[in-house]
């Protein structure tokens, strides 16, 4: 079953949504943790204009940062709310994202860190590691 889902481009004001899920996701996986340093990568990332908020049933559910070039499609931040995780959301983007590079005939690239539940996610939905590098497997569909 698909999870419908819209995007709304992000606003700085979006920073208070998008930091703590990011903190509850990836300190638990980072062994040297620098809370300033991932704070400024958050704080870049919601300033992008590829970066939207994740919406399912009219409420904020989590966040995505996308990049797109001549030769791929990036997805380089998905983050979602822990009490919506588990629940098809990002099966559902995912797949989306996946159509949408197909339509465009490029590759679609992600970073997951190598100790994340996500990266079964990741697998299941036809990713591939193409490069491990300290604790990120970059995978491409």
């Amino acid at each position: 079953m698909s999870i419908s889902f819209e995007l709304r481009p992000a606003v700085k004001a979006d920073l208070a949504f998008c930091w703590p899920i990011y903190r509850d996701a990836v300190q638990p996986l980072t062994a040297n943790w620098n809370e300033a340093e991932h704070q400024r990568l958050v704080e870049k990332a919601v300033g992008h204009a590829g970066t939207s908020i994740l919406l399912s049933d009219k409420a904020d559910k989590g966040w995505v940062e996308v990049l797109e070039n001549h030769g791929a499609v990036e997805l380089k931040q998905l983050f979602v709310l822990a009490a919506a995780r588990n629940n098809g959301l990002g099966t559902s983007f995912l797949n989306w994202m996946k159509e949408r590079a197909d339509r465009k005939r490029k590759d679609l690239l992600l970073d997951v860190l190598a100790n994340s539940p996500a990266r079964a996610l990741c697998e299941r939905l036809g990713f591939k590691a193409v490069t491990t590098a300290d604790n990120k497997v970059t995978m491409r569909y």
